[in-house]
């Protein structure tokens, strides 16, 4: 039993959770994982202007899908980033990178190669493919195989939301920066993380659930803001705007930053990434 004084035991603690702190990875999400939020967050999605968009035709029910949330998510994030011209190996760069981590690289060259259009055969092959960006994302001794494919009803889903985004770019675009990240801008608190798409002014989170934008999203989309202010790169001095799209409710929401309360920013860069005060 240790005997000290419980101010030099928390003390002690505090000491052995910031040195952990500093030298273990920690990436935008898991931060914000960390920090308490009223009911409607810090960040409230009623703060954003709703806007519904205009795709008429219905997608099957989530319930029916045979592919994982996480994959179809990241399906349409990447088969979007192909459909406006990016070559199959750049937007499939990270599942390609887990695959050699756990030493399947044949194996994912095959299924890249079959991925030559936006039909079922090649969707089929995409997810199979996909499988693999976990090995890269959250290390190859967490990767266990999965083997999703997508049938009728969830390839109709994945080809229609894809559509949906390509639409939303032609109306809200042109992308000027897809697949962000914020070199310079990382701390000891927060040392990975990277985004979805920068138009001219405007920050932009794709998410591809059921529900509303809850509030760790909105929290991590102010994150990405001020770290992008704080790194290298000239791109996010144009932000003007956060915004969510979400091709599977087909809908976007979207936040002049000159709304969001100066002391909510304050506490974001130095508490919460980690930003010395002046």
């Amino acid at each position: 039993m240790d005997l000290r004084p419980a101010a030099v035991l928390e003390a002690e603690d505090a000491r052995r959770t910031e040195l952990r702190r500093r030298h273990e990875p920690m990436a935008v999400t898991t931060r914000i994982r960390m920090v308490g939020q009223p009911p409607g967050g810090l960040l409230p999605l009623s703060l954003f202007d709703h806007v519904p968009l205009a795709d008429r035709m219905g997608l099957h029910p989530r319930s029916m899908e045979t592919v994982a949330p996480d994959l179809a998510g990241l399906y349409v994030d990447y088969m979007t980033h192909v459909a406006m011209g990016a070559s199959k190996r750049v937007a499939f760069r990270i599942p390609l990178l887990g695959a050699r981590l756990v030493n399947r690289t044949g194996e994912a060259e095959a299924l890249l190669a079959r991925i030559v259009d936006f039909t079922a055969p090649s969707a089929r092959a995409a997810c199979l493919l996909l499988d693999f960006d976990a090995a890269s994302r959250r290390g190859p001794q967490y990767w266990r195989p999965r083997r999703m494919v997508p049938d009728d009803a969830t390839y109709f889903n994945l080809t229609r939301m894809v559509a949906r985004s390509r639409a939303f770019f032609d109306e809200y675009g042109p992308v000027v920066w897809d697949g962000f990240d914020f070199e310079g801008g990382y701390t000891d608190r927060i040392t990975s993380g990277s985004g979805d798409f920068l138009t001219a002014d405007t920050l932009w989170d794709f998410k591809v659930s059921s529900y509303r934008p809850n509030p760790m999203y909105t929290l991590q989309l102010l994150v990405y803001w001020r770290m992008g202010l704080h790194s290298v790169h000239d791109e996010y001095r144009m932000v003007r705007r956060l915004g969510f799209f979400n091709p599977r409710r087909d809908e976007m929401w979207l936040l002049d930053v000159d709304r969001i309360d100066g002391r909510l920013v304050d506490w974001t860069d130095h508490e919460l990434i980690g930003y010395p005060k002046d």
